[in-house]
């Protein structure tokens, strides 16, 4: 504890000295707007909620140029959301220890929930969308195993659309053109329809037609993209009664993320597991253009989402009853060449692992719940039941060119989950500023899986497993006054086991992996000071992880999932908001991460590897940010903003074989806008500094050294309206 505070007060210190200094010297503008969250399921004010949260307004989104939820992590610390090579659909995601790196497949499940109109999103596919018309996110960090159960392992990731309303209409348009010949556009109108109804309807598209890598083998740019979104709202209010029901579809079609070639001086990495490989010494295999690939392979990323929800919520004296069902239907394809092919001789090229991939599930879930307040309203309870259903399909056809093998046969796998749960949570108040909750969550995960590895093999697997766990959770919480609120907590959190999907060895195809569980501990302050012109949270955690499950990259070519062993990750996070003088908006955010494995077991590759760090956790992560707003007339407006993401050194796997050094990403924006925010031209740029990042990568022989970047720098002109 004594390294909790000793950072948190250096962290506070250097964070909050240089806003202090200018909110000091305000004048008698408003303060800071007030956020209103859902991260407990019921509306309450973002400084009055006892849980580490990143909340983001649609005006935040905009300024940081959040467009895609993979752009998140920008503001979150601690988050990571890194790009997949085989699809730009979908991402890496790690938080607070839990990690999961191959989201690509049917039997993989994140381990911070994804929800977008509190609907969970069971697939991580189709996960990456752009985000157009949102109201508000929220970013939950540490286990949330009570209220929202299933695979919130390390927190939870809630998208908040716009919801119409009977007594207020807009509409909202924007067109942009940018860089890699980009058009991007959307159009957003809502209002009152009828009597007590509202509705609206936004449509999202965006074309890049020129890629950013060049492809030696085809002769041509990849990494073009196409993404479309369509979302249709009614929303119905009359008294107790509220209705809101929504349909929206999102297609993506895209060249898939393409690995770089790139070369290690000397080159030990693929010789054996015992060096550490740093991303940073990565030199470009041709030349100096660190964006360059070598495999005949067309690769490609083709997804497809349907969702429909509809939320019915009805007020009885002081108890509301509301249900709240979802159904989500994915498509997937991705071709592409795990380590970016290989020149075998001049001008003769070969794909080293060629895989390509069909996938499609369903999913229906169902919520049932009850809130309300007792006791002269000193307890606040919710009680609910919880009901998913998935069923899945996934086909592989693998090349292994490398070998000089010919095509594999179909490897066709089908999954069915199904997931029950009840849960209650209250919210006592002992006094008028302490309370005490206590809560806890039952879930049963019952999971089938089959596997075909078609003629000449003829293998079949079939595994059936159930998984239990009671994820309990104690807090407590003190208003010093109406500005200061102090908590503490301890939760559980459970990620259920599963099955290996993506490896046609029968030897790895049959194994099954444990549940991960999590004991957290987090204590907490939320502040905020002069006038509400200076917001600053803290949080402090430590999550005992038991049974931890990791992917790995093995020589032999296979890569099974399997539990590792036991691990601890302690850290430190501080969030910062000020408006120091009228027109100008500063955010900064730090976040200290210490994770190491207790024990690992001797059969783990991790073990053998020597491993030390758990994969995707960062020592550090910092963000800064700054919006400022000068009026040039009567009806004219300048903006300005800039925003800073640096993430520390983090290992890329479990082996701990790649440490992806640490960067710094830069954007911002320049606009003049109407007094009246009516019109907005706005010209924004994203990695200002042209940094070359990698942020995952394969150095495992016999694969070829080959690493996945970000984009270099963009830019993009938008023309926005908004009445």
């Amino acid at each position: 504890m004594r390294h909790f505070a000793r950072l948190l007060l250096g962290c506070s210190v250097f964070v909050a000295t240089p806003l202090l200094a200018q909110v000091q010297s305000a004048g008698s503008d408003s303060g800071l707007e007030e956020i209103i969250v859902t991260a407990q399921r019921t509306q309450s004010k973002l400084q009055e909620t006892p849980i580490a949260i990143t909340a983001l307004t649609a005006g935040a989104i905009a300024d940081q140029q959040i467009l895609s939820t993979q752009d998140i992590a920008k503001a979150v610390p601690g988050l990571t959301l890194n790009p997949v090579t085989a699809n730009p659909s979908t991402f890496q995601i790690g938080l607070r220890g839990g990690s999961e790196q191959t989201s690509g497949l049917i039997v993989s499940e994140p381990v911070v929930g994804i929800y977008v109109d509190d609907v969970y999103r069971g697939r991580m596919q189709g996960s990456n969308f752009q985000l157009s018309d949102i109201e508000r996110i929220e970013v939950l960090r540490g286990p949330q195993g009570t209220l929202y159960g299933r695979n919130t392992f390390s927190g939870a990731l809630k998208v908040v659309t716009r919801t119409p309303g009977a007594a207020d209409s807009w509409v909202k348009a924007s067109v942009g053109y940018g860089s890699f010949d980009e058009f991007r556009g959307d159009a957003s109108i809502g209002g009152p329809v009828a009597e007590n109804l509202g509705a609206s309807v936004s449509l999202f598209y965006r074309d890049q037609s020129d890629g950013w890598i060049f492809n030696r083998a085809l002769n041509r740019d990849v990494g073009r993209e196409r993404n479309f979104a369509g979302r249709a709202k009614l929303a119905y209010d009359n008294g107790p009664l509220r209705v809101t029901g929504s349909v929206s579809y999102t297609d993506d079609d895209n060249d898939g993320y393409i690995p770089v070639n790139v070369q290690f001086v000397p080159d030990a990495a693929r010789i054996n597991y015992a060096t550490r490989v740093f991303s940073s010494d990565a030199q470009p295999a041709f030349g100096t253009n660190p964006y360059i690939v070598s495999t005949p392979t067309v690769s490609r990323g083709a997804t497809s989402v349907f969702t429909a929800t509809l939320d019915i919520a009805y007020d009885v004296g002081a108890t509301t009853f509301r249900s709240i069902t979802g159904y989500v239907d994915v498509k997937d394809l991705f071709r592409w060449d795990i380590t970016g092919g290989l020149e075998v001789a001049p001008g003769s090229f070969i794909s080293t692992f060629d895989r390509l991939s069909t996938s499609d599930a369903s999913q229906w879930s169902q919520e049932l719940q009850a809130t309300g307040t007792a006791l002269d309203d000193r307890l606040t309870w919710l009680a609910g039941v919880y009901y998913f259903r998935e069923t899945g399909r996934q086909d592989f056809v693998d090349t292994l060119g490398l070998f000089g093998l010919p095509t594999f046969p179909l490897f066709d796998q089908n999954t069915r989950t199904t997931s029950w749960a009840g849960f209650v949570q209250g919210t006592f108040a002992l006094t008028e500023k302490t309370s005490l909750t206590l809560g806890g969550r039952y879930t049963t995960d019952k999971k089938d899986f089959d596997a075909v590895i078609a003629a000449p093999s003829n293998i079949a697997v079939t595994l059936g497993e159930t998984f239990n766990a009671f994820t309990p959770k104690f807090g407590i919480e003190h208003k010093f006054n109406d500005d200061v609120l102090a908590y503490a907590s301890v939760s559980r959190g459970f990620k259920a086991g599963g099955f290996n999907g993506l490896s046609r060895d029968p030897r790895v195809l049959a194994l099954t992996y444990r549940p991960q569980t999590v004991w957290a501990y987090e204590a907490g302050l939320k502040s905020e000071l002069f006038d509400r012109r200076l917001r600053a949270n803290f949080a402090a955690f430590i999550n005992d992880i038991t049974d931890l499950q990791q992917t790995v990259t093995r020589p032999d070519g296979t890569f099974p999932q399997e539990n590792v062993g036991d691990a601890r990750v302690w850290g430190i996070e501080a969030e910062f908001s000020a408006r120091p003088v009228p027109g100008l908006d500063l955010s900064a955010s730090v976040s200290y991460n210490n994770g190491a494995f207790k024990r690992l077991i001797p059969t783990s590759d991790a073990f053998l590897a020597g491993a030390k760090g758990l994969p995707l956790v960062s020592e550090w992560t910092a963000r800064m940010g700054a919006v400022y707003e000068q009026p040039l007339s009567d009806r004219m407006k300048a903006r300005i903003g800039a925003n800073m993401a640096y993430t520390g050194d983090f290992f890329a796997n479990v082996t701990n074989v790649l440490v992806i050094s640490g960067y710094t990403r830069v954007d911002g924006f320049v606009a003049l806008a109407t007094s009246d925010d009516k019109w907005e031209l706005n010209l924004s740029g994203q990695n200002l500094t042209d940094a070359t990042t990698y942020v995952s990568g394969i150095v495992s022989a016999p694969f070829p050294t080959a690493l996945t970047p970000l984009r270099p720098r963009t830019w993009m002109l938008q023309l926005k309206y908004n009445y």
